[in-house]
């Protein structure tokens, strides 16, 4: 009988000790996932921005959405609608995406692409985002512009995005981005 509640009272305490640790790294897990979750949220608004500045042609929300040293990959076949080459070294360099379009907007060269009525959707979809560590992710997905022209409203380009993005100095940037058609 002393045996027996020897025993129990060795299991009670072993399973208090138990709860209590399962506790404590529950608490540590929540509050990993709460970082996790504002990590996410500041990646996906880094994101939205480098989407958002492309849609609406505005070079510096586009532009800061990359790191100072970023590429930007085009893994296609020459020439590519709206590209002037196949790899952008730089924010710099990045920011000419936009600020080419904006030149090409003054000098339309067809009818069926007049840049002032010009209005482009680029959606994403089918996203990924692999937080890597406190300072390393990975963002994947598909994307497509819709655009409608003074002739007609058409698909214009369909791919895929692989993003590896680093925290420098608190904040998200894309470091690489490689567009896949």
């Amino acid at each position: 009988m002393i045996r027996n509640t020897f025993h129990r009272s060795a299991i009670s305490g072993i399973s208090a000790c138990l709860l209590l640790a399962l506790g404590m790294q529950t608490a540590v897990a929540k509050m990993e996932g709460a970082q996790m979750f504002m990590e996410r949220q500041a990646i996906e608004k880094v994101l939205y921005f480098a989407n958002l500045g492309f849609e609406l042609s505005d070079p510096e929300m586009f532009a800061n959405a990359f790191a100072e040293d970023a590429t930007y990959v085009l893994d296609s076949k020459w020439p590519v609608f709206g590209h002037e080459k196949l790899k952008y070294d730089g924010r710099d360099d990045i920011r000419s995406i936009i600020t080419r379009r904006l030149d090409t907007q003054q000098n339309p060269d067809t009818v069926s692409y007049n840049p002032a009525t010009l209005r482009r959707f680029n959606r994403n979809s089918n996203q990924l985002i692999e937080i890597i560590d406190e300072t390393h992710a990975r963002h994947y997905c598909n994307w497509m512009v819709v655009m409608r022209t003074n002739v007609d409203i058409h698909t214009s380009a369909i791919g895929r995005y692989e993003d590896e993005l680093e925290k420098r100095n608190g904040q998200w940037y894309i470091v690489k981005r490689v567009r896949r058609e």
